[in-house]
């Protein structure tokens, strides 16, 4: 990706226009974090779209994995002995579960994700970016994890750039784009 530059034109004195760069200088940190923060929310909004209804025949990911349904009435996972684990109605539980949590520690920023165990079969897991681990009954239904971090990380570069140019504008600095 090529680098690109934001312009800027000085018809001030030396000490105004360093002035000026040192406060957005200060202001780059808080500009990149709420773009950032804005990027996250786009993709748990995105990957909260509810998936298309399923299509039959299912595609099972294994001939063991349907077996393994029909033989347990679907409480094949984990051993569980209760009610089907495999619901019959969606109960929207890995749409309300997509979080953006701040970053604690040594990093400073934002992350989006699901917690729940079975979520990378539903979209995809964020490690999925040469292949996918969304199930095969989910894929082509429900948006892919990886596809939609890409589509909207690739404009992060410059959302900041634009950031950076507004707040220059606002202190007074002339930009080029």
């Amino acid at each position: 990706m090529p680098t690109s530059f934001i312009r800027f034109t000085a018809k001030q004195s030396v000490k105004i226009v360093q002035r000026k760069f040192e406060k957005l200088r200060r202001k780059i940190p808080l500009i990149s974090r709420l773009r950032i923060y804005t990027a996250m929310v786009k993709i748990r909004k995105a990957m909260k779209t509810p998936g298309l209804p399923i299509t039959y025949p299912v595609q099972w990911d294994s001939s063991k994995q349907r077996k393994a349904f029909f033989a347990t009435k679907g409480t094949f996972i984990r051993g569980y002995t209760g009610p089907s684990m495999i619901p019959t109605r969606r109960t929207d539980a890995y749409l309300k579960a997509w979080k953006v949590i701040k970053l604690q520690g040594d990093v400073d920023g934002y992350a989006v994700g699901n917690p729940l165990s079975h979520a990378s079969f539903i979209g995809g897991g964020p490690r999925s970016f040469k292949g996918t681990t969304q199930s095969r009954i989910h894929r082509g239904r429900w948006p892919l994890f990886s596809v939609t971090w890409r589509k909207v990380i690739e404009k992060l570069p410059k959302a900041v750039r634009d950031g950076l140019r507004i707040e220059a504008i606002r202190e007074g600095m002339k930009t080029k784009p």
